[in-house]
C-alpha cells in the first residue's frame, strides 16, 4: 500500500544543515510549490490509510461482538487477555477519531489487530489451550507483512556461530530491529527500508514541513516513534484512553 512515496524526492533539500532548512527564512516559489505538492500527496496517503484503519475497526468490532467472553472470577489469566483486548479495541476507536498524522492511523490498526489476537489468546486460555505466538510486526513500517518466526533453538545456535565469523555492518543493521522480510532485503541490499513516514511540524509559520521516518520524530512530540506505532507495548491502549497521546511539540 505505501510502496516508496513518489514524492519522497520532494524532500531533498542541497542545505544538509537541518537548521538552517528548518529556519524561519522566506520560502521561494519553488519551494511553496514542492511544500504544496508533499502536503497534497500526505493528504491523499492520509485519506487512503484512514480507511483501511475504519475497516480494520469495524472489522474488530465484529469480531468482538461473535465472540463475547463471559468468564468466571477465578478465571484470572483469561480475563486479563479479555480486558487489555476490550481497552485495546476501545483505544483504536479512539484514536480514529483524533488521528492526525499517518502513525496515528498506523497505530489504529495496530491496536486494532493487536485487540482482536488477544481476544483469541483470551479464549484459548480459557478453553485451557495454549494462545498462539503473537504477530511480530515490522518496526519499520507496522503495516507490512509479518516478520517471520524465529529459527528453532539449534538452528538459532547454529547461526550466532555463523554469524560470529562473518556479521558485517548490514548484517548487524538488519538484526538490529524486527524488520518484514521486504525490509530486511533493503538493509542487507544497501538500500533504506520502506518506511512508515510521519509530517514534522515546522518550526516556525514560514518553515516548511518535512516528512521523515515516523521514529525519527522526538519522543516528546510521538507516543508511536519508539514502539512501532503500539505494536511494542502493552501501556499503548491506556495511553490513548487516559489522552496522553495528544502530545505536541513545545
Amino acid at each position: 500500500m505505501f510502496r516508496r512515496w513518489w514524492f519522497v524526492r520532494l524532500l531533498r533539500d542541497p542545505d544538509p544543515d537541518p537548521e538552517r532548512r528548518l529556519s524561519g527564512r522566506r520560502l521561494s516559489k519553488d519551494q511553496k510549490l514542492r511544500q504544496e505538492l508533499l502536503l497534497r500527496e500526505w493528504e491523499v496517503l492520509r485519506e487512503r490509510l484512514a480507511g483501511v484503519a475504519g475497516e480494520r475497526v469495524a472489522a474488530a468490532g465484529e469480531v468482538f461482538r461473535a465472540a463475547e467472553l463471559r468468564l468466571p472470577p477465578e478465571a484470572e489469566a483469561a480475563r486479563r487477555d479479555y480486558l487489555w483486548a476490550l481497552e485495546a479495541y476501545e483505544a483504536a476507536g479512539r484514536l480514529l477519531d483524533e488521528a492526525a498524522d499517518l502513525p496515528d492511523l498506523a497505530a489504529v490498526v495496530v491496536l486494532a489487530e493487536r485487540a482482536v489476537e488477544r481476544l483469541a489468546a483470551a479464549h484459548a486460555v480459557h478453553a485451557g489451550r495454549r494462545p498462539g505466538t503473537p504477530v511480530v510486526r515490522c518496526f519499520y513500517n507496522p503495516l507490512h507483512a509479518p516478520v517471520p518466526p524465529a529459527p528453532p533453538a539449534a538452528a538459532r545456535s547454529s547461526h550466532r556461530e555463523r554469524q560470529r565469523r562473518r556479521l558485517g555492518a548490514r548484517e548487524a543493521a538488519a538484526d538490529r530491529r524486527p524488520a518484514c522480510p521486504a525490509c530486511r532485503r533493503a538493509i542487507l541490499a544497501g538500500q533504506s527500508p520502506d518506511v512508515l513516514p510521519a509530517l514534522l511540524p515546522a518550526s516556525g509559520r514560514r518553515s516548511p514541513r518535512v516528512l521523515v521516518p515516523y521514529y525519527a520524530v522526538p519522543q516528546q512530540w510521538s507516543p508511536w516513534s519508539a514502539t512501532a506505532c503500539g505494536a511494542y507495548d502493552d501501556l499503548a491502549p491506556a495511553l490513548v484512553l487516559r489522552g496522553e497521546h495528544r502530545r505536541r511539540r513545545g
